[in-house]
């Protein structure tokens, strides 16, 4: 199950959580100078996707949210300027949930379980 949120805007601080970490996560992985804005595209269209099916589908299982949210990005994102799909990102926002809520996720490197670290470290020098 996704976290509970109490209030409308720890749901929104959640959202721009996820957007973070996607457009942290995808600079990393391909960080050529021209996918940057591209990337932060796709980290704002994912939040703005995830906020909604919280919100108005209220959607709360983490296997609803993968396949709500890949196919909601599908239909809202222009995928052929990246590297990823509509699924990867998905899969990689509820990875990284998991991750944050302390669960041990199957399949993950080094690099994924310290990516939240990594972010928070980039929030500090930027504060």
């Amino acid at each position: 199950m996704l976290s509970r949120v109490e209030s409308d805007e720890e749901l929104e601080a959640e959202a721009g959580w996820v957007a973070s970490m996607v457009e942290c996560w995808l600079n990393e992985e391909w960080p050529a100078q021209e996918l940057l804005q591209v990337h932060a595209d796709l980290a704002a269209t994912t939040g703005q996707a995830y906020l909604r099916l919280r919100r108005e589908e209220g959607v709360q299982e983490m296997g609803d949210m993968v396949l709500s949210l890949s196919t909601e990005l599908m239909t809202s994102f222009d995928f052929h300027p990246t590297f990823s799909s509509a699924f990867e990102v998905a899969n990689k926002v509820v990875e990284l949930l998991m991750l944050r809520s302390g669960c041990d996720v199957c399949c993950t490197t080094d690099a994924d379980r310290s990516a939240i670290s990594r972010y928070e470290a980039q929030l500090g020098g930027k504060q």
